[in-house]
C-alpha cells in the first residue's frame, strides 16, 4: 500500500493544476531526502514545460543520483533542453549541453548543429563539443551488441541523425567546425559518398581537416571508419597513407586486434599495397607491450601486408622470442612459411620454449626443414610427458608403422632394418599387438619373419610367452629362429624352454638352444654396467640446419 506521501507526489504528478508544479518545484529544496526525490520523479512526470524548464534551471546542482534518475525518463525533458540548448542564458546553455549528454538526447543533434554552425551564437563551441560527445557516444552504442532494455533503436537514430551531420560537414567551407568534420566520420559508413567525395578531391575545404582527423582522433568510430576502408575495392591512398604513418599506440591497439583473426581476402589484397607502418620501423619494442590477441594481430598484418620477407620475419622472431604466449603460438605456426638457416634456428630455439603448444609446433617442422638429427630428436620426444609435443613428434614420424615395416622388412638390409625397426616399435603403439598377430599366423614365413622383426625390435622379452611357445612349433626352422632370438630374454622361463630344446630331434634346434644358453652362462661372469643414455641435447650440433640460405 503507497504512503501518503506517494500518494500525494502521484495525485500532483497526474493534475492539471499549475500550482502544482509550483510546489512541486517547491519540494525540491527540501531537506528531506525522500521528499526531494519523490518531487524530482513528480516534475519528470508532469507534463508541465514550465516545471521541465526549472528543472534544467536547477539541473547545475543536481547530484549524479539525480541525473540518474532522470536518465531513467527518456524523452521527458527533450523540450526543454532542446530550448535551453538554442537560448542566449549561458547557465541555461551549460545546463542543456550536459543534460543532452547524460540523457543521450540524440534526438537534439540537429538543434546542436544549427546551434554550432551560428556564427553570431556565443555559445557555438559549446555546442559543436556537446554535438561530437553526444555523437561519440551514440558511436559507442552501435559498436556493442543492443540493449534491447533501452527502447530506443541506436541503428535508427543513427539513420536520422546522418543526413543532417552530412549536410552541415558539406557547409564546413562556412562555419569552419572540425568537431563536425569529426562527428561526421563517426556516423559515416565507409560506402559513404561524401565521405569518399572529400578523400579524393584535395582541393575540397573539408580535406585538410578530415585527413588530419583520420590521422590522429583517438575515438574508436573514426579507427573503425579507417579499417572498414579496406574492405573496398578502390580504397582512396589516403587511406593507405594514413594506416603505413599512424603510430598513436590506441590506434595500433584497435587495428591488431581486427586483425587478430582470420583477414579477409580482399582486405589481404588491400593490405599488401602498405609496405611499412612506422610505429613497427621506428620501435618493435611495442610489440611486447601487446597483449596475446593484439601480437597475433602484428603477425597477421605483417604477413598481410607488402612489408619485405626480412622484415616480416624480424616482426614474427621478436614475438617468438618475447611475446605472450598467444603470441608465441601464432609466430610458431606461421614460421612454417619462413626458409633459411635463421628460420631453422628460430624452430631450434622453440623446441625450449616454456608453452608445449609452441614446442609441438617446432617438432612438428624439423623434419620439413631438413633440420640435421630432426629424426633422432623426434625419437627422443616420442615418450615427452607432454601430450601435445609427443603426439607431434610421432605424427613427423607417422611413416614408421608396424604394417609399413611388416610390408618391406624382406628388402631392407640389416642395418636399414634395426634402425627402422627402432624407431616403429617407439613410434607405433599397435606395433607390438602387431608383432604377436604374425607370430600366431599359420603360415610359415610370416612366423619366421615376425621372429626376425622381434629381434630388430629388441621387444623379445616383452613378447616371451610367444616366443617359447615357437620352440614346440612344427617346423625346425621356426623353432631354431626361435632358439636364437630368446638371447635377448635371459629369463628362468626361458632357460627352462632352452634346456627342453637342448633334447629336439633337430640339430640345427639343439645347436641353436645350446649356443643361446651359453651366451647366457658367459654373460653372467662377465656383466659389464651398462652405461646411462646421455641426455638430449637440444643446443648442440645434432640438431642443426644443413643449408645456410636467406629467409624466403
Amino acid at each position: 500500500m503507497a504512503s501518503g506521501l506517494e500518494l500525494t507526489f502521484s495525485i500532483l504528478s497526474k493534475t492539471q493544476n499549475e500550482a502544482a508544479v509550483a510546489v512541486l518545484l517547491n519540494a525540491l529544496d527540501s531537506t528531506d531526502r525522500n521528499v526531494q526525490a519523490g518531487a524530482l520523479g513528480a516534475v519528470l512526470s508532469h507534463r508541465s514545460p514550465t516545471g521541465h524548464r526549472e528543472l534544467l534551471r536547477r539541473w547545475h546542482a543536481l547530484s549524479k543520483r539525480w541525473k540518474k534518475l532522470a536518465s531513467d525518463s527518456p524523452g521527458r525533458l527533450t523540450s526543454a533542453i532542446r530550448d535551453a540548448v538554442l537560448s542566449s542564458d549561458e547557465q541555461l546553455h551549460a545546463n542543456g549541453c550536459d543534460a543532452a549528454i547524460v540523457l543521450r538526447e540524440y534526438d537534439l543533434i540537429p538543434a546542436l548543429l544549427t546551434a554550432a554552425e551560428d556564427s553570431s551564437n556565443p555559445h557555438a563551441d559549446r555546442s559543436a563539443e556537446t554535438l561530437l560527445q553526444l555523437v561519440s557516444a551514440m558511436s559507442a552504442e552501435l559498436a556493442v551488441p543492443r540493449d534491447y532494455r533501452n527502447r530506443r533503436n541506436p541503428h535508427l537514430v543513427r539513420a536520422r541523425a546522418a543526413g543532417a551531420i552530412e549536410q552541415s560537414a558539406n557547409r564546413f567551407d562556412r562555419h569552419k567546425r572540425p568537431e563536425i568534420v569529426e562527428a561526421f566520420l563517426l556516423v559515416a559508413r565507409r560506402d559513404n559518398s561524401a565521405f569518399k567525395h572529400i578523400l579524393q578531391h584535395p582541393h575540397n575545404k573539408a580535406y585538410v581537416t578530415l585527413v588530419r582527423l583520420l590521422s590522429h582522433s583517438p575515438r574508436p568510430g573514426v579507427m573503425r571508419l579507417i579499417l572498414d576502408s579496406l574492405n573496398d575495392n578502390r580504397v582512396p591512398s589516403v587511406i593507405y597513407n594514413i594506416l603505413a604513418r599512424r603510430k598513436d599506440v590506441s590506434f595500433v591497439r584497435h587495428m591488431l586486434k581486427r586483425f587478430a583473426s582470420e583477414i579477409p581476402i580482399n582486405v589481404r589484397r588491400n593490405l599488401k599495397r602498405i609496405e611499412s607502418f612506422s610505429w613497427l620501423c621506428e620501435d618493435m619494442n611495442l610489440l611486447s607491450a601487446l597483449n596475446g590477441e593484439e601480437q597475433r594481430g602484428a603477425i597477421q598484418l605483417a604477413m598481410a601486408s607488402g612489408m619485405s620477407r626480412i622484415q616480416v620475419f624480424e616482426v614474427v622472431e621478436f614475438i617468438m622470442q618475447n611475446g605472450t604466449v598467444d603470441g608465441r603460438r601464432e609466430a610458431a605456426n606461421v614460421l612454417s612459411d619462413f626458409r633459411g638457416d635463421a628460420a631453422n634456428q628460430t624452430v631450434i630455439r622453440a623446441l625450449e620454449d616454456d608453452d608445449a603448444a609452441v614446442r609441438a609446433v617446432a617438432v612438428s617442422q624439423l623434419r620439413e626443414r631438413g633440420v640435421r638429427g630432426a629424426k633422432t630428436t623426434l625419437l627422443g620426444l616420442v615418450d615427452s610427458p607432454d601430450e601435445l609435443v609427443r603426439d607431434a613428434a610421432r605424427e613427423s614420424l607417422s611413416e614408421f608403422t608396424f604394417d609399413r615395416l611388416l610390408a618391406s622388412f624382406g628388402t631392407l638390409d640389416d642395418e636399414t632394418r634395426v634402425e627402422t625397426a627402432k624407431f616403429v616399435i617407439r613410434v607405433d603403439p599397435l606395433a607390438v599387438e602387431g608383432l604377436r598377430e604374425e607370430l600366431q599366423s599359420p603360415i610359415r614365413v610370416r612366423r619366421i619373419r615376425a621372429i626376425q622383426m622381434a629381434d630388430a625390435m629388441e621387444v623379445v622379452a616383452e613378447i616371451e610367452p610367444l616366443m617359447i611357445a615357437l620352440l614346440s612349433d612344427q617346423d625346425h626352422v621356426i623353432r631354431a629362429s626361435a632358439a636364437e632370438a630368446l638371447l635377448r630374454s635371459p629369463s628362468a622361463a626361458s632357460r627352462t624352454a632352452l634346456r627342453d630344446a637342448i633334447l629336439d630331434r633337430s640339430d640345427i634346434v639343439r645347436d641353436a638352444a645350446g649356443q643361446t644358453l651359453q651366451a647366457f652362462a658367459e654373460s653372467e661372469l662377465v656383466s659389464p654396467s651398462a652405461p646411462r643414455p646421455l641426455p638430449l641435447d637440444l643446443s648442440g650440433s645434432d640438431l642443426t640446419s644443413d643449408s645456410g640460405e636467406a629467409i624466403t
